[in-house]
């Protein structure tokens, strides 16, 4: 649809503006996503590096986590679907830190995946009746910030892991919209599920 300098309406182009197209911006869709959540100890540790990183770049801050699976929201409960999982807690073995120009791995420490992992995401994909795709480049995120990439590669360069291994206890569900681009995006994430992982 055209639209004409000085029209009013919802849909009017501004009046300044010399194009003859409005552009739209795409609707989100809303999906349930599935995250590993490490142990209280190595997760205060992710949390106090996110809170640190979120004070100084005012970045939003977030729990902690390992992103398993995205699925479209279905009508079956996740507190079901998470019943009908059946693992022991998950070691991975950490990589080292990355970096990219994806909001939603602006930086973040990286892992290396391993059957456990592979086994939950088959079972999770089963469960929530989505395509069974093998968990990409496993990773915790520290920080969401658009950014310079000579900023991060120092970040990246800077901080020091005090392990070599992660253990995951928990799995939650949350619900989101989907791109995650911006600030408001993350501060939407609702958890709506969690199931404890016993050995």
């Amino acid at each position: 649809m055209s639209c004409r300098s000085g029209v009013e309406g919802p849909r009017a182009c501004p009046a300044r503006s010399t194009t003859h197209f409005c552009l739209r911006r795409m609707p989100k869709s809303i999906a349930l996503v599935y995250w590993l959540i490490p142990t209280k100890q190595q997760r205060d540790f992710f949390s106090e590096a996110i809170r640190i990183l979120s004070k100084q770049f005012n970045a939003p801050r977030f729990e902690p986590h390992l992103t398993i699976i995205v699925t479209p929201e279905i009508r079956l409960s996740p507190r079901k679907i998470l019943k009908q999982i059946r693992t022991f807690p998950i070691s991975l073995e950490v990589r080292g830190l990355g970096f990219s120009s994806k909001f939603t791995k602006t930086l973040f420490v990286r892992f290396t995946s391993n059957k456990s992992l592979a086994k939950l995401v088959v079972d999770l994909a089963r469960e929530t009746r989505s395509p069974a795709k093998s968990a990409h480049d496993p990773h915790v995120s520290l920080i969401y910030k658009k950014m310079p990439t000579s900023t991060k590669k120092q970040l990246a360069s800077m901080i020091q892991l005090p392990f070599s291994t992660v253990l995951f206890d928990s799995i939650k569900a949350v619900r989101c919209a989907l791109p995650t681009k911006t600030r408001s995006d993350v501060e939407a994430w609702h958890v709506v599920a969690t199931k404890t992982l016993r050995w």
